[in-house]
């Protein structure tokens, strides 16, 4: 007789994702995964295969809710320098307003990497890598050239990934929505 999942999939994703966030992907144990899903060893390996796997579902989670939003923001804005203020400013508050100070959870996740060249730090660079590459796209069709395209788009996600860590020990939006105000300057 088959056995029964009886936890919620999705539901068991997204507290595994929480603890990720919290912990990071290397600092995580399967104990701390089993225990925090409340699932023994045997259920958590039938159901996500290894921890990675299951690390690379939260990822498709956290990125598929990123870029409707990135779309949205830039979107909405005629001026792509207004769309990247738009966009980085609700970055910032986003950030600063979580009561946690958890960051971004790739960020994190980056932070995290223990440094051995695991797929794990493949995705995470397919992750940004694929930011960049909207933003290029984003601002190539708004009539910026090539090489200032790229060059935008790699310092504009590297002000993203650092803003995500210092907001974790400094909460004050101001200085980090001035930062955006300069580096928007930079754009002209």
């Amino acid at each position: 007789m088959p056995r029964v999942k009886l936890f919620d999939r999705e539901k068991a994703v997204k507290a595994a994702m929480e603890l990720f966030w919290q912990k990071g992907y290397a600092s995580t144990s399967l104990s701390d995964l089993t225990g925090h899903l409340g699932i023994g060893k045997g259920s958590f390996y039938a159901t996500f295969k290894s921890k990675e796997n299951l690390f690379n579902e939260c990822i498709k989670i956290y990125t598929g809710s990123n870029f409707p939003f990135l779309d949205q923001v830039l979107q909405s804005e005629k001026d792509y320098k207004q769309g990247l203020r738009k966009l980085l400013e609700g970055y910032v508050l986003g950030l600063t307003s979580d009561e946690k100070r958890k960051g971004c959870f790739m960020a994190n996740s980056c932070a995290l990497a223990d440094g051995d060249k695991t797929s794990l730090e493949k995705t995470i660079n397919e992750h940004y890598k694929r930011i960049e590459n909207y933003l290029v796209l984003y601002l190539e069709n708004q009539g910026v050239n090539s090489p200032k395209a790229k060059s935008v788009a790699a310092t504009m996600v590297t002000f993203l990934i650092g803003m995500s860590q210092q907001s974790k020990i400094n909460g004050d939006s101001s200085s980090y929505l001035s930062t955006v105000g300069n580096l928007i300057r930079l754009l002209d």
